[in-house]
């Protein structure tokens, strides 16, 4: 088991897909789109504000974002991102990519739960869910 009682692996897998659907609303700062990130999920699973940034500069690097810096105003210098016309295409592709893993993720858990409900009748038990 990893971090905060789920599976070990690269929990930054869906990282750059969260980046560009909070980009899709308006240039931003690395420390508020993190912050947006860290609200809009309930499981965020410690995402750090050091993988914010490298995953802008990836995405950057690629051509999705574009970034600023923005030096006006009180303290210090921030560099602003915004997404490009290929960040659009990148984001759309993730969505594809997400609904697809979806469906599979579905399957998976609908075989679990008939599993469960089998090994409770095995064991002598009740159908998990089964209320007659």
């Amino acid at each position: 088991m990893g971090k905060e009682g789920g599976i070990s692996g690269n929990r930054n897998r869906h990282l750059p897909a969260f980046l560009l659907l909070c980009l899709a609303d308006g240039e931003a700062h690395g420390g508020a789109l993190w912050n947006q990130i860290t609200a809009m999920m309930p499981f965020h699973l410690g995402i750090e504000s050091g993988a914010v940034y490298r995953v802008l500069r990836e995405l950057e690097e690629r051509g999705s974002v574009t970034s600023r810096w923005e030096t006006g105003g009180v303290g210090p210098a921030r560099r602003l991102y915004q997404m490009t016309e290929n960040g659009w295409d990148e984001l759309a592709a993730w969505q594809e990519d997400i609904a697809r893993r979806k469906r599979n993720l579905e399957v998976f858990l609908q075989q679990c739960e008939s599993l469960n409900r089998l090994q409770s009748l095995t064991k002598g038990g009740e159908p998990s869910g089964n209320s007659d």
